[in-house]
């Protein structure tokens, strides 16, 4: 076996996957190279903390991967986070701004607490 074709026949066993997943690293907005596992696991805590009521995490964390998102080769776990929060944090949004238009409407229609009492009693 030729020394060059030697680490592709590594490729295919179970153990290459973990060596793989070791030395590859995954870039983030900082410049850093985070450890495929470290990146990961961040990218699955701000998934999860934006869904418990601070969905602005989920843009947080489409910014802080955006590096690795617009890679040649991204890592899918991280790149399908990244997207699936921007799309939840859009849904949260359009949601927020449906509530502000119809909470405004509610407001701006009188109703009887804006009357006058003594006028609709009749009374002045």
């Amino acid at each position: 076996i030729d020394r060059f074709q030697f680490p592709r026949l590594l490729a295919f066993g179970r153990s290459a996957g973990r060596a793989t997943m070791a030395r590859v690293r995954v870039s983030n907005v900082d410049g850093e190279e985070l450890k495929v596992r470290q990146a990961r696991s961040l990218s699955k805590k701000l998934c999860v903390m934006g869904l418990f009521g601070v969905p602005f995490l989920w843009v947080v964390h489409l910014w802080y991967f955006w590096p690795e998102v617009h890679k040649e080769n991204p890592d899918p776990y991280i790149k399908r986070n990244a997207v699936r929060s921007m799309s939840a944090f859009a849904v949260v949004l359009a949601a927020l701004f449906l509530w502000f238009v119809v909470n405004l409407n509610l407001h701006i229609v009188p109703s009887i607490s804006n009357v006058d009492m003594e006028t609709l009693l009749g009374g002045g």
